[in-house]
């Protein structure tokens, strides 16, 4: 059977944080590596992706598979200080959302990396970079036979003879737009390998009676990364409560786990308030609500 394992580089919201009350849990932003085989796809470019890069170090000619979710800088800051961008030998594939200020995901890269903000600019780091435009109409399939991915919308006609068959792919990365998350939305993404997949769910804000369309994404997957930064009670305070910033409670996570009859949930994108005593309490309270609920730390793996 093809190895399927996610691996957890960083599992913290808004900022990154450091300290003797954080080193259960880790405090590096968003990054989240999946591995189908001898391949893996990075999803989000926080904090994290720099021990992800550091891991690649002894890769020759490395080919690395990056979706990001949004540009929001929890989920973008570690781009810069990724080796493989420097690397003239690596092939840098990254795939993002459109947004209402830039043209393009590669040139919300450009603005976010390049100077003022960080000395060196997106044409002047080494490696071969390709960029595409990614929403909720477009598939990713990854060939048995190819290193070089392919892009397609399985229901538009032009496309409706690429379809590869399923034998030729090892797997693939479909997408859903959330427009739950201030301002411009976000990208979910679910990687399918045969009969196995996973959903990756961050920065999402749920609905009552539950996300019906999130809901039918991450439908019987085998795990569900999903946002939940907040337990009830901290989502109401007063006087300032963080309903509308566009993340979840563990509450609304757990309910669409069971609703989607996923087998695991992972809690995800902590506040970066919370320290590792406090989400010790979360995962006991989360586990009451769903019985294979697993509050995510740096370096945590799992098996599919």
């Amino acid at each position: 059977m093809t190895e399927f394992s996610v691996k957890i580089w960083g599992c913290r919201g808004s900022f990154p944080v450091s300290g003797i009350t954080n080193t259960k849990y880790g405090g590096a932003t968003s990054c989240v590596e999946v591995k189908v085989g001898k391949r893996s796809v990075i999803l989000d470019a926080g904090t994290g992706i720099t021990a992800a890069g550091h891991a690649l170090n002894l890769v020759k000619n490395p080919r690395v598979y990056l979706f990001v979710t949004h540009a929001h800088f929890d989920h973008t800051l570690g781009l810069p200080y990724f080796n493989p961008m420097y690397r003239p030998d690596a092939t840098v594939y990254i795939w993002g959302p459109r947004n209402s200020r830039f043209p393009s995901f590669e040139a919300t890269v450009d603005a976010l990396v390049g100077p003022p903000f960080h000395p060196v600019p997106l044409f002047e780091m080494l490696s071969k970079k390709v960029f595409a435009d990614i929403g909720e109409a477009d598939v990713v399939y990854f060939l048995k036979d190819s290193p070089t991915p392919v892009m397609l919308r399985p229901y538009h006609p032009d496309d409706f003879d690429k379809i590869p068959d399923e034998s030729e792919v090892d797997f693939r990365v479909e997408v859903m737009r959330g427009y739950n998350h201030p301002k411009s939305g976000v990208n979910h993404y679910k990687v399918v390998a045969g009969d196995k997949s996973f959903v990756y769910a961050t920065d999402t804000e749920g609905y009552v009676s539950g996300d019906r369309r999130l809901l039918k994404f991450a439908q019987d997957a085998d795990l569900l990364i999903h946002d939940a930064m907040y337990t009830e009670e901290r989502y109401v305070s007063m006087p300032v409560p963080t309903q509308g910033y566009g993340h979840s409670t563990v509450e609304i996570a757990a309910e669409l786990a069971r609703k989607a009859n996923v087998k695991t949930l992972g809690l995800f994108h902590h506040d970066p308030t919370s320290e590792d005593s406090y989400l010790d309490e979360v995962g006991e309270f989360a586990r009451g609500l769903f019985e294979n609920s697993v509050v995510a730390r740096d370096g945590l793996e799992f098996k599919l």
